[in-house]
């Protein structure tokens, strides 16, 4: 698992999500790793219109012509996904929602997804700011598409779910446990690279 994406599904660019999951990719380099970083910022990704085009040919496109076109590639590449998402009302942002969605050509096209590794990093306004429900709504998508989460070890900051504490952009650099956290996630994936 040499290859690691970071998925930012946050419209703020350089916000907390992004500066933590950037962290976790610094730290996953570090050891070896190759690393992208996708953020949806700024970027136009239209909602799954349930065409069922892609149902039908199973080529792996979408009809829709966006920043998906940018991201099917990537998510192709890799071994492992961070997925990153600050919390709207106990769950993901609606922008990596619509990106899960827009997934759909990839389960058409020999399950892409299935088997490789996800992880969560998810950011609240509070320390009970709904994180945890928000990274189980994305497990649970990643899930559907046949990707795994790997055995977490008996060493802090090595799990697969992060949940972190910023409100405004930058906070989540005070967060000094998440960011251990961020760098135990990278070199977890990282060493999980290593051995396959």
């Amino acid at each position: 698992m040499h290859h690691i994406l970071g998925l930012v599904g946050s419209p703020r660019p350089g916000g907390n999500t992004e500066l933590l999951v950037s962290r976790v990719l610094e730290s996953a380099a570090e050891e070896g790793a190759e690393t992208r970083l996708f953020t949806v910022a700024g970027k136009e990704i239209a909602p799954c219109q349930a065409c069922g085009a892609c149902v039908r040919d199973r080529s792996g496109r979408c009809v829709q012509h966006d920043a998906m076109e940018e991201l099917y590639p990537l998510a192709r590449w890799a071994e492992a996904i961070v997925f990153g998402t600050p919390v709207y009302l106990n769950s993901m942002s609606a922008q990596l929602k619509m990106v899960l969605d827009r997934f759909r050509p990839l389960w058409w096209q020999e399950n892409a997804l299935s088997g490789k590794v996800a992880a969560v990093v998810t950011v609240g306004a509070g320390r009970w700011g709904g994180q945890e429900l928000a990274a189980e709504h994305v497990f649970s998508c990643a899930f559907n598409h046949g990707m795994v989460q790997a055995a977490s070890r008996p060493v802090f900051g090595e799990t697969w779910r992060l949940c972190a504490v910023g409100r405004d952009p930058g906070d989540v650099v005070n967060d000094t446990r998440a960011m251990e956290e961020a760098d135990g996630l990278g070199r977890r994936l990282a060493q999980l690279a290593i051995k396959s």
